[in-house]
This record gives structure tokens, sequence and C-alpha cells, in this order.
């Protein structure tokens, strides 16, 4: 029985294990979740193989490539609306809950979305791959979108709330985004190597010739070979990537709902039911091969061989243009040309406004003074534009300052913060708890309020915190004063008059602490004069060998 994922937050834990729980999530998850990816993915990679293979040929009449390319959308929509039904049923079986029914509204939603990120992704992620700062908080926010596109949510709201889940833990994108890569590269070179090797193997194990055997290596340079291994290991890998997300969503969900916390209840409440792990199909394929005889063939069966070949596609080159193709084309072909020499008009303007207003900024500037007639055109810049860099740069250094102060204003706040919040009267105080400066500070503020048995109790744990830092002795919570007294004896046995100094001083703080002796201001003033020299001859003793190194 394999134990359920519980997966921490989003930032408890690096990349690799984020990666680690999304492979053990995928060896749980039923045949039936696998299958609504692959039921979505793999009708795409093969149309697009198609559509590859029947777009290289010549001749192809555009209303063909019109019709490839609508069946290509609508292919691609299919494939989303599955992989987000994928990544919900991982959600679902992550969390615990159960899953709601299907209903009319709930599929539209879910079309609707993926239509909308699916059309958005095909130009946002090659502009972001190109900017190169956004990539992996948008590569995020796809991903994410489809985990949470399954419920069935507003498109808006579920834009909103994908980008803010991306935006946890940017830095992890990158980690994530750089180790899939990797691992895709890694892959592509495995399915490459045994895709081109398997028509031999088969030749080699079952002795069938065939023509991918007899090709050699011209079926490793076929120019569609390359897509054949891109979409293996496409529908190898995504379901993988999918699970990745999928567990990031999951982590960021639980730090602002708590969706892990509910997770676990809900399988107390549930217990634990057994599944089987999964079933192992072995298909044994016997392939029979016969040797056909060669028949006689008659001159006219061989001419109508002929003339059937060639009215096949290899030989279009050879046909004249059909009459009918020049005359007209389809409304599809039309529509799309209109479409797209508007989009190229509206993109030209567009790109010709923005190069006259910049023309005409830096004109009115100075910047890019117009030469006069004969004259040769200036070399160096204008001096606006000097002035202008200087104002960035002295910018950046304010803003960097101003940041870099804040940082340490905040340090400082939460330094004093934590020696507020320290009880010097608290039974479960450790040394640990700060270090020796801030042991004294307190020590400090309690005699200036009199209160000398506080002191006293603050001076002893700073005693202790400096031992700790030097190592002449393991802080623990669990140890006595006792103990300690025991284990400077067996680490500091060059430093006896240290040793008594310290033992004196656990002496002292036990009488003041533990039994009923007053502390009065010389009780405390004596205390760090003991601590102080036991401090004074150990630092000469340790410097001596650095110095004489030196």
């Amino acid at each position: 029985m394999a134990e359920p994922l519980t997966p921490a937050p989003v930032d408890s834990e690096g990349a690799i294990e984020l990666m680690e729980q999304a492979m053990g999530l995928l060896r749980q998850a039923p045949l039936s979740t696998l299958l609504c990816h692959w039921l979505g993915s793999a009708p795409l990679a093969l149309a697009l193989l198609v559509f590859r293979n029947q777009i290289a040929r010549p001749r192809v009449p555009a209303s063909t490539a019109a019709l490839y390319a609508l069946l290509l959308t609508l292919l691609l929509i299919w494939m989303n609306c599955w992989r987000a039904v994928f990544a919900g049923r991982l959600r679902r079986q992550l969390s615990g809950a159960a899953d709601s029914p299907w209903s009319g509204r709930r599929v539209f939603r879910l079309i609707a979305a993926q239509a909308y990120f699916g059309a958005t992704k095909l130009f946002i992620l090659p502009l972001s791959a190109l900017v190169m700062f956004t990539f992996a908080d948008t590569v995020a926010f796809y991903r994410i979108a489809t985990v949470l596109a399954d419920a069935g949510s507003d498109p808006r709201i579920l834009r909103s709330r994908a980008r803010q889940l991306a935006a946890v833990g940017r830095g992890q994108n990158w980690t994530i985004l750089a180790i899939l890569l990797l691992l895709q590269g890694v892959a592509a070179i495995n399915l490459t190597l045994a895709i081109a090797a398997l028509p031999q193997l088969v030749r080699i194990l079952t002795g069938i010739e065939t023509a991918f055997s007899r090709s050699g290596w011209v079926f490793v340079v076929n120019p569609l070979f390359p897509f054949l291994v891109m979409a293996v290991t496409w529908l190898a890998l995504d379901p993988f990537v999918q699970a990745v997300y999928c567990v990031r969503c999951f982590r960021a969900e639980s730090i602002e709902t708590g969706e892990d916390v509910r997770a676990g209840l809900r399988r107390i409440q549930v217990g634990q039911a057994s599944r089987p792990v999964g079933a192992f199909v072995r298909t044994l394929l016997v392939i029979a091969g016969c040797r056909l005889g060669r028949a006689a063939v008659s001159p006219s069966d061989l001419e109508q061989a002929i003339k059937q070949t060639m009215q096949s596609h290899e030989y279009d080159w050879r046909l004249p243009t059909p009459a009918d193709s020049i005359r007209g084309h389809s409304w599809i072909v039309d529509a799309t040309d209109r479409a797209i020499s508007g989009l190229r008009s509206v993109f030209h303007s567009v790109g010709e406004a923005i190069r006259a207003f910049f023309k005409w900024l830096l004109r009115q500037f100075g910047a890019m003074p117009e030469p006069g007639s004969g004259a040769p055109p200036g070399t160096a810049l204008h001096w606006s534009v000097y002035v202008l860099t200087g104002l960035v740069l002295a910018s950046a250094l304010w803003i960097a300052w101003r940041k870099r102060r804040a940082r340490r204003a905040k340090a400082a706040h939460v330094a004093a913060d934590s020696v507020t919040a320290v009880r010097l009267d608290s039974e479960d105080l450790t040394p640990g708890r700060l270090p020796e400066e801030q042991w004294l500070e307190l020590a400090a503020r309690c005699v200036a309020e009199q209160n000398f048995r506080l002191a006293l109790r603050a001076y002893y744990l700073a005693n202790l915190a400096w031992l700790g830092r030097n190592e002449f002795i393991t802080i623990h919570s669990g140890k006595t004063n006792r103990e300690y007294e025991l284990e400077l004896r067996r680490r500091a046995r060059a430093f006896p008059e240290a040793r008594a100094l310290f033992a004196a001083n656990v002496a002292a703080f036990e009488r003041a602490w533990y039994g009923t002796h007053e502390v009065a201001a010389e009780d405390t003033g004596e205390f760090r004069n003991r601590m102080e020299r036991m401090k004074a001859q150990m630092e000469a003793t340790l410097a001596a060998p650095h110095q004489a190194a030196a």
C-alpha cells in the first residue's frame, strides 16, 4: 500500500524534492488519469506530424493548408482541455477532495478558459523567452492556470489566481525550469538513439526486412525524423512536467489556505484504503512472414500501374497548375489573407507611429539635431543624453542605498524585538537563544532597573554563550550547570585559573537563582569581573599560537 503524499510548503524544500514528490504522485496515479493526458496530446502530436509531412509537399492547395490549420487549432483546444482534466485529477489526489459532478456550465468554462489561455500562450511565451527575465514566471503561470482550470472558475478569476500563485517562490521557478529543460534534452538524445536503432533491432530480432531498415541512415536524416523525436519526447515527459507544477501549485495554495492540513485531516477521517499498485499487461506479438512468389505481369496491367503511379502526389510537380485554382480561392483562404494583411498594416502603422514619436522627442531635447545641407552628420552624443544617463545611474544608486538602509533597519528592529521578547525569569531559557552581546545588553538593562537577580542570570547566560561560541562547551537545553562545569574541565585543561573562575560563577549563580541568597550590585559586579578575567586569560592563550605562526 503506497503512502499518501503530503507536500511541504513551497519554500521548505528544494526543486529536487518537489520533483521527487511529483514522480511519486504520477506513480500513485491510476491509469485513467494518465490516459486523460494522452487522450488529448496524442491526436495533436499525430496531427502535427501529418501536417508537417503534407505541407512539405510541392503544390499543396492553400485551402488544404487552411483546413489543416483549423484542425490543429481545434486539436490544440482539445489537448489543453484534457490536460486540465489530468492536472485537476492530480490536484484532487494530493488534497484528497472529491470530484464535483460535471455540468454544462463547467464544461463551457473549461473550454473557454483553455481557448483563451491556449491562444495567448502562443505569442506571450515566445515574447517572454526573448525578454528572458519573465520566462520562468510565464511558464509557471500557464502551467498553474491549467491546474486550476478543472474547477470551472471564471477565466478572469482563474487568471488572477494563477498569477498570484506563480509569484510565490520566483527563484524556484528558474530552478525547476532549468532542471526540466535538462531532463528534456537528455530524454530527446536517448529517444533519438532508440528510434534510430529501432528498425535495425527489429530486423535483428525478428528477421523481418522493412523499408526503414533498408533505408539505413536515410531514415535518420529525413526531415520528419526530428519532429518525430520531439513529439515522442513531449508525450513522454509532459505528464511529469505538469505533475511538477501541480505539486508546486498545491504547496503555494497551502501557504495561504492551509490545504495541506485539510488534506491530512481528510486522510485521517477517511482512513487509508488499499489501492492496487498497478497491473502489468503483457502482450506477445507473433509476426509470421511469408514470401510471395513473383507472378507474371501482363503488358496492359503494367501500363495501367504506371499511369496510376504517375497520378500520385510525388509527381505533382510535372503537372501544370489547374485553371480553376488560378481563377479563385476558397473563402477560408481569402478571409485568412485579409486578416493577415490587416494585422501587418496595423503593426506597420503602430511601428511607424512609435518611431516618429521617438524622433520627435529626441528633436525636442536636441539629442538628434537635423544636419544642414552639405554639413557632415554629428558623431558625438548630445549633452542631454549624458544628463539622462547620469540621472538614471543616480536614481539606481539612490534606490540601492535606500534598500540597503531599509534592510539594515529591519535587521536591527528584528534584533531589538528578539531581545525585548526574551523573559529572563522563564524556566526554559537557553544560552543559545541570543548571542553574548545581547545577553550583556539585557544584563545592563536589569542593572539599571536594579533587578540584580535577573542581571546575574543574564551575565551567566552570556558567559555560557561565549564558551559555546568558542567551542569550550556544547550548548544543550538538557544540560545542567554541573555538566557544563565538568565539560569545561575536560576541554580547558590548559586554563586552571579560568576553570576556577567559572566554578565560582556557577556557585554564585546557583546560590542566587536556586537559593535564598540576596543579590546586590556588588555581587553582579564581582560576577562580571570574574567572567571578564576568565575571557581575558583564555583569549590571550588562544591568540598566542596564531601570533607565533604569523
